[in-house]
């Protein structure tokens, strides 16, 4: 092993601090982002020069051990952590944070499925419950007869102001509008009723870290990850909805300001091997400069 193959070494080690900075940047500037999950780098060792395989002890030589010298380190992956961030109250009924395991459904201006933990939904001017990227939530509405259409998916519509007529020929208006802890909508109307307005559903994963990161804070199903599994929140264990409230980012400031650290002083060391060997080398090829 050369000179030469020292200094692809500690270029090696000089990607992967890299590669920590990056994702740790990453997570410090989504720490106040709602929903953000913090990734964390993995790595592992590079194909080891092997100069000896060794060899058997036989008679009075007791063998050798294999000769390997190591080539350095590269990226083996870099995974989220889904665990749980901590929730706050909101100021809005469209807020919406998950308690547990699971993803809130969207659908995008695509028509594509995405999947995000970030419920800072708002109303749009037709009454759907979206992201502010304008992705509508989805779930099951209702029928005619307000009996939940568990049929298809569609995006949930709650419609403040609009008014509906009962058996009698009364008039009532939709006036307010709550989601409880199993995900169903609640409108409450000018007569003083209340009645179903939809259903959330929400997506589990068997590999969530095998989703694929997009824009807007949200993901996309990928092989990796499997297939959602779709149910209403609370069942078979999936996460609860806690209305009117947020889930903030589950990054850990003093956490990734560690990271940040380790990972100069990996950068520089490295650093300080590769200038070492640049010097050795020009010493070696060109000794008149000393």
């Amino acid at each position: 092993m050369g000179l030469s193959s020292v200094m692809q070494t500690a270029l090696s080690g000089m990607s992967a601090a890299t590669t920590i900075i990056d994702v740790t940047a990453d997570n410090l500037a989504n720490s106040q982002t709602p929903g953000f999950k913090a990734a964390s780098v993995q790595f592992t060792t590079l194909l080891p020069l092997t100069a000896s395989f060794g060899a058997p002890a036989s008679g009075g030589n007791a063998g050798a051990n294999p000769i390997q010298i190591g080539r350095g380190v590269e990226v083996a992956g870099a995974n989220r952590d889904f665990s749980q961030g901590p929730i706050v109250a909101g100021n809005q009924p469209s807020s919406l944070a998950l308690e547990g395991e699971g993803m809130f459904i969207l659908q995008g201006r695509d028509g594509a499925r995405r999947y995000t933990r970030d419920g800072q939904f708002l109303l749009d001017a037709d009454g759907q419950l979206v992201t502010a990227g304008g992705d509508r939530l989805l779930g099951f509405g209702v029928d005619s007869q307000r009996n939940v259409d568990r049929t298809r998916l569609a995006p949930l519509t709650i419609r403040l102001g609009s008014a509906a007529a009962t058996g009698n020929g009364a008039v009532y208006v939709l006036q307010s509008y709550s989601v409880n802890r199993a995900g169903q909508l609640v409108g409450y109307y000018s007569d003083g009723s209340s009645r179903r307005l939809g259903q959330i559903r929400i997506a589990r994963f068997n590999n969530p870290a095998g989703l694929a990161a997009g824009a807007g804070n949200q993901f996309e199903a990928t092989p990796s990850s499997g297939v959602p599994r779709e149910s209403d929140p609370g069942e078979a264990g999936a996460a609860q909805i806690a209305g009117g409230a947020i889930e903030l980012s589950n990054v850990n400031v003093g956490h990734e300001l560690v990271e940040l650290t380790l990972a100069g002083n990996l950068f520089r060391a490295n650093l300080a091997v590769l200038h070492t060997a640049d010097t050795l080398l020009g010493e070696l090829f060109f000794p008149w400069r000393k």
